[in-house]
């Protein structure tokens, strides 16, 4: 099985048209809906936003079903160095905590400067949680084919997570320059965290919604940047069918 995970309904639209043999139930206040999709057993849910709501939701989707990987999907905002623009794909090749730390008059420490582990595993992790490298280098070379032919871009790096979406250019400068981060959202190292203390692979990808910078909405396209993540990971789901 595989589980599908996006913060809002409206990130999963074309996906839930998609799926076959739809059921759904309610697991600890989550509505866990299971299907059918390019042969694939499909379990999908939507956490909410940010990253509470993210870590819970993954560790009771995880829990009840057991997926072999969990696929996170939604729209994301590009920083200005990446060479992103809206309507373009960007892959998860680890997910940061961005603003988790101290705040000083000397500026920003992160937990790895801090020596404050979030997690003792055999090796201690600090900010910065793993996806998984297989899923992300079978995917990569599948979505750079995909944006190819929509006449977009694919674009693989750090995915920056944030409790404060940022809204000015300063910030999101500092932001990059800290963390090398391509791109921003609100969920993904939560979700990061849950999949590594249950052992599940995770895979990313979002589609740009906007740039971070001076907020001004009119320049979004969130509608966009939902459509582009589904679909990259209803291409993904059909390769992944012709590989079984």
């Amino acid at each position: 099985m595989i589980v599908l995970l996006a913060a809002v309904s409206e990130e999963t639209r074309l996906i839930r048209q998609a799926l076959q043999d739809f059921q759904q139930k309610s697991v600890d206040g989550i509505t866990l809906m299971t299907g059918k999709l390019a042969g694939h057993d499909i379990c999908l849910a939507h956490s909410g936003i940010g990253k509470a709501a993210a870590a819970a939701s993954a560790i009771t989707l995880l829990s009840n079903c057991r997926p072999d990987a969990l696929w996170l999907l939604g729209c994301g905002g590009a920083y200005l160095g990446s060479g992103l623009a809206v309507g373009d794909l960007a892959l998860a090749s680890t997910e940061i905590f961005g603003d988790e730390g101290v705040a000083t008059a000397k500026g920003f420490s992160d937990f790895a400067e801090m020596k404050l582990p979030m997690r003792q595993t055999p090796e201690p992790l600090f900010n910065h949680w793993p996806v998984d490298q297989e899923l992300h280098d079978w995917a990569q070379p599948l979505l750079t084919d995909h944006a190819e032919k929509t006449n977009t871009t694919l674009c693989s790096g750090p995915f920056v997570t944030v409790s404060t979406c940022t809204g000015t250019t300063a910030k999101a400068t500092e932001l990059e320059n800290r963390t090398a981060g391509i791109c921003e959202n609100m969920e993904g190292a939560a979700v990061a965290l849950a999949c590594q203390q249950l052992s599940v692979p995770l895979l990313e990808v979002r589609g740009i919604s906007n740039l971070v910078e001076d907020r001004d909405t009119s320049r979004w396209n969130l509608p966009l940047g939902m459509t582009a993540a589904q679909s990259a990971i209803l291409m993904l789901l059909q390769a992944r069918s012709g590989q079984k």
